[in-house]
């Protein structure tokens, strides 16, 4: 039988060996990390979110950006763009438009003292001149000669290459030349395309004597016919205006040298010959003529300082049988400069509408004198309205209003008209004459 001291010692054993497992159980755990006495949470809890913070900052931080970038992009694609501020639109203008459009020929010749067409009726060619080629050369460009027809239905322009003046061609070299060339071959194209006449003037003036310049002269015109020679609308002016004390047989020297240059590749084309003083003596040519085909002779005047006596040279010569192109004038002073005179133009114009002259005023350009005809103070080359042309380019354009084309047509139609009448007698007496031959 156990006693009960014995029966104590078992249960203190027992107790011992379990504390001593449960310390074991327990000391290992610790060691482990598994087990937390209560005084450790409050540390532990303290540590735990440093710890464990440091990346959820991190995170919510790039979370954050990015959400900003989103957040700027969206604004991007949702906030309206700020409206550019745009210049202000030049109000469209409307150029002015005379309402008449002038006969194109076809190809012309000289016939009983008249500029006529093939089938012999008078063709008038009414026009503008440019100023010198070098100096004002977009006025003779593409868009320059189709706003000329369509806007104010003129059917000639005339284009003045100085030979001896500054950049003249004679005195500039050959790159000026070249230049010259082009620009005279970019209108020559632009007339033809829009069933106009183009004048290519030798335009001498502070050379005086075309004589002077006749080699220069003579190779020049002989480069242009072979050029065009196939068109049928170029007009050669061989000299513009001799002055000083050149004689009309000085003219003839130059002139019987440089049209055989011309009529060599084309024996049709029309020639315009300068006359002395400044082409505007006309009794000296009356006294000996030049002995060609197709010639005229040029005739140029200026209101302001040209008044009856001038009017009676014209007219005299006119009445003689004289074909005269008035191929340059203008309704101020003779210097190029001054107002116009409308009394002395008046005048003028009757003489041309009655004698059915061909004419080109000068000068388009804005060059601040009084024969130009846009304004000084308008740069645009094409479209003008009225209220940007000179007082001359006004006067013009309103002359160019009043031309009647409905006479030219009704000529027309009154020639036609008898065309098919003759037509009709001719046939009508064929068939009686065959008639009378059966009986």
């Amino acid at each position: 039988m156990v006693s009960k001291k014995q029966k104590f010692r078992t249960v203190l054993l027992i107790i011992i060996l379990a504390i001593a497992i449960i310390a074991g159980v327990f000391g290992v755990s610790y060691a482990k990390g598994s087990v937390v006495f209560p005084w450790e949470v409050t540390e532990k809890q303290e540590e735990e979110p440093q710890v464990a913070e440091e990346p959820e900052a991190e995170k919510v931080k790039e979370a954050t950006a990015k959400e900003e970038e989103l957040q700027k992009e969206v604004e991007k694609v949702e906030e309206p763009e700020e409206p550019v501020e745009e210049e202000p639109e030049e109000p469209e203008t409307t150029a002015a438009t005379t309402g008449v459009s002038l006969d194109y020929y076809g190809a012309l010749h000289v016939e009983d003292g008249k500029l006529v067409d093939e089938s012999g009726d008078v063709a008038v060619l009414t026009g503008v001149s440019s100023h010198g080629l070098s100096w004002y050369p977009e006025y003779i460009s593409p868009e320059t000669i189709e706003s000329l027809r369509n806007n104010w239905g003129i059917n000639v322009i005339r284009l003045a290459m100085y030979t001896s003046d500054y950049n003249g061609y004679c005195v500039a070299g050959e790159d000026v030349q070249n230049t010259l060339k082009d620009n005279i071959d970019a209108a020559v194209e632009a007339a033809t395309e829009n069933d106009m006449y183009v004048i290519i003037d030798w335009h001498i003036l502070n050379d005086s004597n075309p004589n002077e310049y006749k080699a220069q002269a003579i190779q020049f015109f002989g480069e242009m016919v072979r050029k065009y020679e196939d068109n049928e609308n170029v007009i050669y002016e061989i000299c513009n205006e001799p002055n000083g004390d050149t004689t009309w047989e000085d003219i003839c020297a130059y002139a019987d040298e440089v049209i055989p240059v011309i009529r060599n590749v084309d024996s049709d084309a029309v020639i315009l010959v300068g006359t002395p003083n400044w082409s505007s003596d006309l009794d000296s040519v009356m006294e000996a003529p030049l002995d060609y085909d197709n010639i005229m002779y040029t005739y140029h005047f200026y209101a302001g300082t040209h008044k009856s006596s001038a009017r009676n040279t014209l007219t005299d010569a006119l009445d003689a049988g004289l074909p005269v192109f008035i191929s340059e004038y203008g309704f101020v002073s003779a210097d190029g400069d001054g107002s116009v005179d409308t009394k002395e133009a008046a005048k003028w114009q009757d003489i041309i509408d009655e004698y059915q002259l061909s004419s080109c005023i000068w000068n388009l350009s804005n060059k601040a004198e009084g024969s130009a005809l846009i304004s000084s103070d308008c740069d645009k080359t094409a479209d003008w309205e009225e209220e940007e042309l000179s007082e001359q380019g006004q006067y013009f354009f309103d002359m160019l209003t009043t031309i009647d084309t409905s006479k030219q047509e009704n000529e027309k139609i009154s020639d036609e008209t008898s065309e098919d009448i003759k037509e009709k007698e001719q046939k009508l007496n064929k068939e009686k004459s065959n008639l009378e031959k059966k009986r």
